[in-house]
């Protein structure tokens, strides 16, 4: 069985050891254990003693004692709700804090309460016991064969890196879903026919889309609107420069995606048709690696943006003052019928983007 992903958080390291139930599950080791060592840098974090870390494996029966003894305020009292006798309680108390050279509780005949560090640990204990419960659970759903995939399509012109970063930030958070890369090509008219086909094994695309949304074939969710640039070949006057403006491009044919396309694109190609004449366009089909190879072969400027930059190798990006702001939209497509999986993920993308 392949190891899957869990929520994590750091005092799991003593939840394995010390929750009974753990180990009687197949997967639950080998998951704690890839996470343990993903996320070690975590434990930097904790509020737990180091004393207490080492403690946790007594928590079937010591622990217990104590957070009962903490609540009731009184051995007597706790002994009675866990049907053992009071000595033998105060028995489990004793071992707790020879073990963590700690005072846990200060005994008076008044009674017991806790200490400042019987406090912390009651603290600490009490997120223990809801981290290993939850720990469970999601382990018998992973088990059940619960997680839904994702199907994303990747492509040079859409590629699936930034949505995978965004999702690896909040992933923990939604253990029933999962990103699954679906390699595709760049035939940009296909794309709302690839999504929810079954066939093509695509849910969702990631990248920039025409304003049209290919005559609202699919739905968008818009994450950002990333800003028109310039790409040149390598060897171009241009090649250095990491900023240009638009009087740099006067004398220059430069590659434009053809009109009607799309009109965020359409904007700038008015502009530049009205108020720099110097310049020069000449119309390409939509944007695939052939494109880009045109661009390396005869040495002109293309209108691109920055999450091409490095696709092809003899191409570079540069940003561009274009006297105001041109961008086109970025985000992912879906399904116009979405199935509910595919639902839940974009309503996730939507907290994430604070919607």
């Amino acid at each position: 069985m392949a190891v899957k992903s869990i929520p994590w958080h750091p005092r799991m390291l003593f939840v394995a050891m010390s929750f009974p139930i753990l180990p009687q599950l197949p997967a639950c080791k080998a998951i704690l254990r890839q996470n343990l060592l993903q996320r070690k840098s975590q434990f930097a974090n904790m509020v737990l003693t180091k004393r207490f870390m080492q403690e946790v494996a007594m928590y079937n029966k010591h622990l217990d004692a104590f957070l009962m003894a903490a609540d009731c305020g009184s051995f007597t009292k706790a002994a009675e709700k866990l049907f053992i006798s009071p000595n033998a309680l105060i028995k489990q108390i004793n071992l707790l804090e020879a073990k963590l050279e700690l005072a846990l509780f200060s005994r008076t005949n008044h009674g017991i309460a806790l200490t400042e560090a019987g406090k912390s640990i009651y603290r600490d204990a009490r997120r223990i016991i809801q981290i290993s419960e939850q720990a469970v659970a999601t382990a018998h759903t992973l088990e059940a064969g619960k997680q839904h995939a994702i199907r994303l399509g990747s492509s040079l012109m859409c590629p699936a890196r930034p949505i995978v970063n965004l999702w690896l930030a909040v992933s923990a958070a939604h253990p029933l879903i999962r990103l699954q890369i679906v390699p595709m090509d760049d035939s940009k008219n296909n794309r709302p026919e690839l999504l929810g086909n079954k066939d093509n094994d695509v849910d969702i695309i990631a990248g920039i889309f025409p304003s049209t949304l290919w005559k609202n074939r699919c739905n968008a969710l818009t994450l950002r609107q990333i800003p028109l640039a310039v790409t040149v070949p390598i060897n171009h006057p241009l090649a250095g420069r990491k900023h240009i403006t638009l009087t740099d491009l006067y004398g220059e044919t430069i590659l434009m995606v053809e009109r009607g396309d799309t009109s965020y694109i359409d904007n700038l190609r008015d502009e530049i048709e009205e108020n720099h004449p110097q310049i020069h366009i000449h119309d390409v089909p939509p944007y695939d690696f052939n494109v880009f190879n045109y661009a390396e072969n005869t040495g002109r400027p293309m209108i691109s943006v920055d999450l091409w930059d490095g696709i092809h190798p003899a191409l570079v990006t540069l940003t561009c003052d274009w006297g105001k702001e041109y961008a086109v939209p970025y985000g992912i497509l879906y399904a116009k019928d979405p199935t509910e999986h595919v639902m839940e993920f974009i309503h996730v993308m939507e907290r994430v983007m604070g919607r």
